[in-house]
This record gives structure tokens, sequence and C-alpha cells, in this order.
């Protein structure tokens, strides 16, 4: 599976992490995949509270600020977005444990080197052990 999506998006997620610092931003990445569901193309990047108790290492998103985009079928959910501020672009222990693990992808953006910031997006697959595994992606102009 290849992720598509444009710059712009790259630096809303990028600019959103900042604003956040040193808490770890959140939000869902809307888009569609292709008729395959070899290709997913990210089309926007919509914002969310971190909810969470410990919102420097760890983030929560609010189902019932989700609610409206997990039922808009016309621009659905594609991907669960978060940073790390101070860790790198893998996903934790506690992030393997997310039940939003139907979601098709799971982007983190690491910023623990300022001038080169860090994006991995990863397909969780769920089973007796749960696993992840980096997919490819594209930035386009």
């Amino acid at each position: 599976m290849v992720v598509y999506f444009k710059k712009e998006l790259f630096n809303q997620l990028l600019h959103f992490s900042q604003q956040t610092m040193p808490e770890e931003a959140c939000g869902l990445i809307l888009g569609k995949s292709t008729s395959s569901n070899e290709e997913l193309l990210a089309s926007s990047f919509v914002p969310m509270r971190n909810c969470s108790t410990h919102p420097r290492i760890h983030f929560e998103l609010d189902p019932a600020e989700m609610i409206p985009y997990l039922t808009n079928n016309q621009n659905p959910v594609m991907g669960l977005f978060h940073s790390h501020p101070t860790a790198s672009a893998v996903p934790s222990a506690a992030d393997l444990q997310t039940l939003w693990h139907t979601i098709p992808t799971h982007w983190i953006l690491s910023l623990t080197n300022p001038d080169n910031p860090e994006l991995m997006v990863y397909q969780i697959k769920k089973a007796s052990l749960t696993g992840y595994h980096k997919l490819a992606f594209v930035i386009g102009q």
C-alpha cells in the first residue's frame, strides 16, 4: 500500500505539531482509497484536541469530536495522526494498544530534530500479537 499526499498537508501537520509543543498534537487524515485499495490519497488534515491526562507523552482523541468525520462517507477518515515531540516516529507500546486499529493508517511525526522532522505512516494489524509495518508514501507538489 502506498499513501499519496501533497506537501501542503505535510506542512499543516508540521505547523500544528510545532504549535502544540511540548504536548503531542493529534487529529484525523481524510481522503480516499483507490478501487484496488492499494493506494490511499490523503486530502486534508483535521486538527483535534488532545484530551489525554498526560498530553506530553500520550494522545487521546475525544470520540464525540470524531463522530462527524467517522460517519462522513464523502471524505472518509483514512488516517489517525499524532506527534512525538521527544521521541522517534515509531509507534510506542501505548500507540499499539489503540482502539482505533480499524482506521487504515497511523501517522507519527517526530520533532526530536527540529531541522529535520521525521514523518512515518504505518498500518497497524491487530492480531494475537499486535504489530506494525511502515508504508511507502509520496509527497507531491
